[in-house]
């Protein structure tokens, strides 16, 4: 990239002695990736100088953004008496590389471009991590998006740092958090900072989980059993556009909960959360171990877990409905058939979010039993799915052929829980295809209210022949 070509450059360049090209740009030129995230480090106040379509990041650190074309400039004032003090204060060689715009030469005290060809990421010093600890975490990012190792001296440092991660803002967790879950393999990172305790940190309740046994095929106790379940929904994720051709099953996946976050990384923490609530629901009950009502204390633990990392309410709402209704498919199996009834009140309650909570369902299965728990319930997930693209495509299983109005009309009753149970059965009806037309609904609730009426007759009696 030619960088007098960029503007806002090129007005620096005319305004300042000192401009310089630092950190992540520099690391992938080296690499051969293509970046249009650009670091500027420039020796004046970027009050003075920057270009008027700047807006501050940082003012009190003298940050400040310029967007130009497709380009994101980040121009910031040197953290130091110059850009080698600078550079040393940064987290990581790789990151700690500047090109100086004036002289057109690469400034690489720590021989940072050494370790870009050797592929290490290597702590400049454990101070250095200490004093923005969110740089622990973006040690293991760089490590998932480059063909990075990390020296093995660092990832012991990160490791007995990981606690301080805590003191950063958790709207920058949570920004670094999001650029590894969007990776196609972040299952890779979320191991690595279960190695690095950063993984507690970002997620308390995890802690809990440990040495929960329960016996699954992956994971020796209940933290390992979550983090398998995260790479097998991954792994699914991944796969499912081969498998489903069909945008009704591609689309709640892609759809945005918040800017940057789509439901499949939402997806992907309620697998890494959606057995939380176990530890605060186990008991032994007849020699076994069970956790009655996990899925909806394990929902509101997932959900303010995320709220505490500034996840939109949407996003927080989509994780705890997952959560809270990822047994259901399970549950539905164990009777060896889903009826059509079934089906038609899990899509009616859950609707598109019907479809993740069959793939987290499915995850979790993967994960328990390994292959056989995913050849077990896969069967049962086609089924689900086959019925929701047909169900988006019917009115007729999402509402029924009469209203509350024509009901209350037709049998000379007023508002009340009797009306929306004879509609709630007249859906189920035109699920199972019982009824087809609006006559035949209306000849089904006449004989619903019947049913009723004469079961109540009969329960007056029973009391009045007790009296």
């Amino acid at each position: 990239m030619k960088y007098t070509e960029i503007e806002p450059i090129r007005k620096l360049l005319a305004r300042c002695e000192k401009v310089y090209v630092v950190g992540g740009h520099i690391r992938d030129s080296l690499l051969g990736i293509h970046s249009n995230d650009i670091d500027i480090v420039i020796e004046k106040d970027p009050k003075e100088v920057i270009p008027g379509n700047c807006f501050p990041l940082d003012e009190e650190r003298g940050i400040y953004r310029c967007i130009y074309k497709e380009l994101t400039l980040d121009i910031s004032r040197c953290q130091g008496r110059d850009i080698i003090e600078d550079l040393k204060a940064r987290d990581y060689t790789v990151n700690a590389i500047a090109y100086d715009l004036k002289s057109n030469c690469i400034i690489d005290p720590l021989q940072g471009t050494e370790d870009v060809k050797k592929g290490v990421i290597r702590a400049i010093s454990c101070e250095n991590l200490l004093a923005d600890p969110i740089r622990l975490l973006r040690g293991i990012r760089i490590w998932l998006t480059h063909p990075f190792r990390i020296e093995k001296k660092t990832e012991e440092t990160i490791s007995q740092l990981a606690p301080h991660l805590s003191k950063a803002a958790p709207e920058r967790v949570k920004d670094e958090l999001i650029k590894i879950l969007s990776h196609p393999i972040s299952s890779k990172a979320i191991l690595k900072m279960a190695k690095t305790n950063l993984l507690d940190v970002i997620f308390p309740p995890l802690k809990e989980c440990r040495g929960l046994f329960q016996g699954k095929f992956f994971g020796r106790d209940l933290r390992e059993h979550l983090i398998h379940c995260y790479r097998c929904c991954e792994i699914l994720i991944n796969f499912i556009p081969a498998i489903f051709e069909d945008e009704n099953i591609i689309e709640p996946l892609n759809a945005n909960t918040e800017h940057g976050v789509s439901a499949r990384e939402v997806l992907k923490l309620s697998a890494l959360l959606h057995d939380v609530g176990k530890p605060k629901t186990f008991a032994v009950r007849n020699g076994k171990y069970t956790f009655w009502e996990h899925d909806k204390i394990g929902a509101k633990i997932a959900e303010k877990t995320l709220q505490k990392l500034c996840f939109s309410t949407k996003s927080c709402q989509l994780a705890s409905i997952l959560v809270e209704n990822h047994m259901r498919l399970h549950l539905l199996a164990r009777a060896g058939e889903i009826t059509d009834r079934a089906k038609g009140r899990f899509f009616r309650k859950l609707k598109e979010k019907g479809v993740l909570t069959v793939f987290l369902s499915l995850s979790d299965s993967y994960a328990s039993s390994g292959d056989l728990g995913l050849y077990y319930l896969f069967p049962y997930a086609i089924q689900m799915l086959d019925f929701y693209i047909t169900f988006t495509k019917s009115e007729s299983l999402q509402k029924p052929l009469l209203n509350g109005h024509d009901v209350m009309k037709m049998l000379g009753i007023g508002p009340g829980p009797m009306v929306g149970k004879i509609l709630e059965a007249l859906l189920e009806a035109q699920t199972e295809g019982i009824i087809k037309t609006k006559e035949e609904a209306k000849k089904f609730v006449e004989e619903v209210f019947g049913q009723w009426k004469e079961k109540r007759s009969s329960i007056q009696k029973n009391i009045r022949g007790q009296e």
